[in-house]
């Protein structure tokens, strides 16, 4: 059935060509080792030398948001980790970027609907504040659609935290033409997206793990994914848009690495902004998933299907 939708979307996929719709304002997922200086497997402390060369892949990537991965939020509503000198060296050494903790939680592990851990996660927030973050990103998985307790954890941050904090969420896809199925888990409605940006500031869609057997529904799949969330976010008031697309290889989802890729997910975002008769003004750019996966070939990839578009 799910293909069937697809063949339709694919049908009616937009060819952009060579037109291109970067901003300057794309985005990246951060490993957790710029966050508490010491590697996550060795736990060995990360040499500063190694700020620079990152340093120089984001501004070529033209990369202004960061979403540093600070932990996961434990069963108190905490995280483990704080930040480590690294964090603000790396701040200063790239003082254009906006810096995100990016905070996750796996949904069956804590109490979302409990006033009490919802009320330490402001607390958390306030303290990744005092750390030099400019916001949080909210990576909660896996989220039903209306899951009960998330707008209200979105609402509190926002009341204690002030308009000035940025509130960003990592999402995942959007239900079929907008209506949830009851047997495809991991979609929302349009109405419980709706919500959701109502609460907070910017949208990143996960626009992978698909488990699309082909090129042609995964790019169908993005593109329309894109022209939804792109709409439903320019409704929004001052709420922007970035589609995460995936840069990692062997995935067990995907094993030949032929599906879901840099072109192939670039090529699906390009295709569904074509839709729209003018750049949507809500659309910021798209993320990479993720900064320590991303190799030298990606990257290339990332310039020509993304930053400078050539014709397929």
């Amino acid at each position: 059935m799910a293909l069937l939708l697809f063949a339709a979307a694919a049908v009616g996929c937009t060819d952009p060509g060579s037109r291109g719709f970067d901003t300057g304002t794309n985005g990246i997922w951060v490993g957790h080792k710029w966050y508490s200086g010491r590697e996550v497997r060795s736990g060995a402390p990360v040499d500063p030398a190694e700020i620079a060369p990152l340093v120089v892949r984001l501004r070529a990537a033209r990369i202004r948001y960061l979403y540093v991965h600070v932990g996961p939020a434990r069963s108190d509503g905490f995280v483990e980790d704080s930040a480590a000198p690294l964090f603000s060296e790396l701040k200063r050494a790239y003082p254009e970027g906006v810096f995100l903790a990016w905070l996750g939680a796996r949904v069956e592990k804590v109490e979302l609907d409990s006033a009490e851990w919802r009320a330490n996660v402001v607390t958390q927030n306030e303290h990744l504040r005092a750390e030099g973050f400019d916001g949080v990103h909210f990576n909660l998985e896996p989220l039903r659609d209306a899951e009960p307790g998330y707008l209200d954890l979105l609402a509190e941050v926002r009341t204690r935290m002030g308009g000035s904090w940025l509130i960003s969420q990592a999402t995942p896809r959007s239900a079929v033409f907008g209506i949830p199925l009851g047997s495809w888990r991991g979609s929302w409605s349009a109405a419980f997206y709706r919500s959701t940006m109502h609460f907070s500031d910017q949208t990143v869609l996960m626009a992978y793990d698909s488990n699309l057997p082909f090129q042609w529904a995964y790019v169908a799949f993005v593109s329309d994914q894109t022209r939804r969330l792109t709409r439903w976010a320019c409704e929004a008031v001052d709420h922007e848009l970035l589609i995460g697309i995936p840069t990692y290889q062997d995935h067990p989802l995907d094993p030949s690495s032929e599906i879901e890729t840099v072109p192939n997910a670039a090529r699906g975002v390009r295709s569904g902004l074509a839709t729209f008769s003018q750049r949507p003004r809500c659309f910021a750019g798209v993320s990479l998933y993720s900064n320590w996966v991303t190799d030298d070939s990606e990257w290339s990839e990332f310039e020509r299907h993304w930053l400078n578009p050539v014709p397929d």
